[in-house]
């Protein structure tokens, strides 16, 4: 028989989650413009990417101004499909409104989840802030 809890710190298992982990999982998006380069607009995102925090990040991308966009995602520790589909959506945007973009600090864990969406041939992801600046 399964015991069912509210305590957000158990899981279907019964077994106790990380604090660390519970308070990570329910942080809010921060989203921070920083000034940017040749007319460049820097959004240097901080905590989850995810479908519960995809929506004022999709405000920020609307009120773009100026021809290119570079996403900061070192402070990003994990996005789900939603978060990524965000990505994609900005990837449409820019090529239909040509416009260019691209995505700095991208973790390992989020390098993976773009091969294995078999986006990251798609992306711009690039190594360092000086080279998108520099190739944008």
């Amino acid at each position: 028989m399964i015991q069912q809890t509210t305590d957000p710190r158990v899981n279907f298992s019964g077994q106790t989650i990380s604090e660390d982990f519970t308070n990570q999982r329910m942080e809010d998006l921060g989203i921070e413009t920083l000034p940017g380069q040749n007319n460049t607009r820097v959004l240097k995102l901080t905590g989850p990417l995810t479908f519960s925090t995809m929506f004022d990040f999709q405000s920020v991308l609307r009120k773009r101004k100026g021809p290119k966009t570079i996403i900061d995602l070192s402070g990003v520790p994990y996005m789900d499909s939603a978060g990524l589909g965000t990505l994609l959506g900005l990837h449409a945007s820019c090529a239909r409104n040509g416009q260019r973009y691209g995505v700095v600090g991208a973790s390992d864990r989020l390098k993976t989840l773009f091969r294995v969406a078999g986006v990251d041939g798609i992306l711009w992801n690039y190594d360092s802030m000086e080279t998108a600046v520099s190739s944008l």
